[in-house]
């Protein structure tokens, strides 16, 4: 008897089923949702995790003067659906460590899962790793490393369409300075990075000459009024320009001028020159702020001249009363106090004279500069820490594996869904229906007793009723007593 009722029952949820598919279909397709009084909770179970659906249930009551046809179009709500993608992102974002867990015991259904648990354990060891190696590069980046190299720089010039030149000597009144034959010399400026002393298989900083300079600034001695063109060229740095191996100028003349190139160097971070009494102090000519501040510093610490007392006063000796005209400093103002001993380098001053009765005429002197560069694992770590491709590339693939992973437990909770309605199917129907409706009285608030647990009779069989009863009858004893002492006093005169 129990096994044709259960058959029976079955098939009628495969029929609601049925009438719930045709109501589904339309309601996914515009976007509405639905209340689950017109079919059972198993058939809507059937389905799949009907919590999980990308609608959701109204679960309202369906008033007893209503026909099952009315309460379902009448429970029927448009209800715009947020947009799929962006609710997917955000559960992602939100989920993202619990949804990487795979489900208990999914060992036993899918052999694989054990190599992505282990690779899961992989993966936090070098995460871990990687940022110690990130903190020990953010590190390293803050502790300023240079290569020290050396620039050598030329100078020469080439001079064309001059009277020697001429294949067919003509008078030189015949020679016009205004037509394209006029005569002219270009003055060229180059440098170049000398090769290590010490030859290596690494890869060494490439600079170019330019990037070394503030400004070129290069003066000629001219007749202003034979050559309107300007005797003063002058190239400055501009940011985000490109950078060149040398510079040209190109002027018109047939005759010898000298000129002047001043370089002004450039220095990251910027250097000072000393005043004499402080360079003779500290034995240095050229350095940054912070070195002169802290050679100074050194030079305090080694005569002893702090206050015993109050740390921060600096009693001077005979050279730093001279330096600073007091006989008493505070530490903080000697940032300050330095500014009146520290000025921008000298520029470097090259004397060349252009030569124009040769093709090409370079200066028999070469002029070398010591220069500073990053060096190239500086620039490489820099490159890597700011880089975020990488980065990204990784969260689109932790976002393929948290959508995998949220498949694979959707898939466990159906199946053992499904296995237990198999193996047991009037148990697991009548413990699911009493938990749905304890769902729906907690979220109602309309009752704090399961209503469908006091349909039955063994509710009322349970340890805790005669208690209750008691409880119960004696709150009631005692309202109607007090009651009665209330009437028998208003009734007393």
């Amino acid at each position: 008897m129990v096994v044709s009722w259960t058959s029976l029952f079955i098939r009628a949820e495969l029929i609601g089923l049925w009438g719930c598919v045709s109501i589904v279909g339309p309601t996914i397709a515009s976007g509405v949702s639905f209340s689950r009084n017109g079919c059972s909770p198993l058939s809507l179970a059937l389905l799949g995790n009907f919590k999980r659906l990308p609608f959701y249930f109204i679960m309202n009551r369906r008033p007893s003067n209503l026909s099952p046809q009315q309460s379902l179009s009448s429970n029927i709500q448009l209800n715009k659906r947020r947009h799929e993608p962006d609710t997917l992102a955000k559960h992602i974002k939100k989920k993202r460590p619990s949804d990487r867990n795979m489900p208990p015991r999914i060992e036993a259904f899918i052999p694989e899962s054990k190599i992505y648990t282990e690779l899961s354990e992989f993966e936090r060891k070098l995460d871990a790793m990687i940022m110690r190696k990130r903190l020990d590069v953010q590190e390293a980046l803050g502790k300023p490393t240079k290569v020290r190299r050396t620039l050598r720089i030329f100078v020469s010039n080439t001079a064309s369409d001059q009277a020697h030149q001429q294949q067919n000597t003509e008078d030189d009144m015949n020679y016009d300075m205004d037509n394209g034959n006029a005569a002219s010399w270009t003055l060229k400026i180059e440098g170049r990075l000398l090769d290590p002393p010490i030859p290596t298989k690494k890869a060494q900083p490439v600079q170019k000459f330019t990037s070394f300079f503030r400004t070129i600034l290069v003066e000629f001695d001219r007749d202003p009024k034979v050559y309107p063109e300007g005797n003063l060229v002058e190239w400055r740095k501009q940011a985000n320009a490109p950078e060149h191996d040398g510079i040209e100028i190109n002027r018109k003349g047939d005759t010898n001028v000298n000129a002047r190139i001043i370089l002004d160097p450039e220095y990251i971070p910027q250097k000072y020159k000393l005043s004499p009494l402080l360079s003779e102090l500290l034995d240095m000519k050229l350095d940054t702020k912070p070195q002169i501040v802290m050679a100074l510093w050194n030079y305090i610490k080694k005569h002893s001249l702090q206050d015993a007392e109050g740390r921060g006063i600096v009693h001077c000796d005979e050279k730093l009363q001279q330096l600073f005209n007091a006989p008493t400093i505070q530490f903080t103002q000697i940032p300050d106090l330095l500014n009146n001993h520290l000025a921008r380098p000298d520029p470097i001053v090259i004397h060349y004279t252009v030569r124009t009765d040769k093709d090409f005429h370079q200066s028999p002197q070469a002029y070398d500069l010591d220069v500073e560069l990053d060096s190239v694992v500086r620039q490489k770590m820099m490159n890597s820490v700011a880089s975020t491709q990488s980065q990204k590339e990784v969260m689109a693939l932790d976002d393929k594996v948290v959508q995998c992973v949220q498949s694979i437990n959707n898939s466990k909770i159906k199946r053992d869904f499904l296995m237990q309605f198999a193996q047991h199917p009037v148990e697991f129907i009548n413990k699911w229906i009493a938990s749905q409706a304890n769902d729906l009285e907690i979220i109602l608030g309309s009752s704090k007793v399961n209503v469908e647990e006091m349909r039955r009779n063994e509710f009322y069989k349970q340890p805790w009723v005669k208690e209750a009863v008691f409880h119960y009858l004696t709150s009631k004893v005692q309202q109607r007593m007090q009651e009665l002492l209330n009437t028998q006093k208003q009734d007393s005169p």
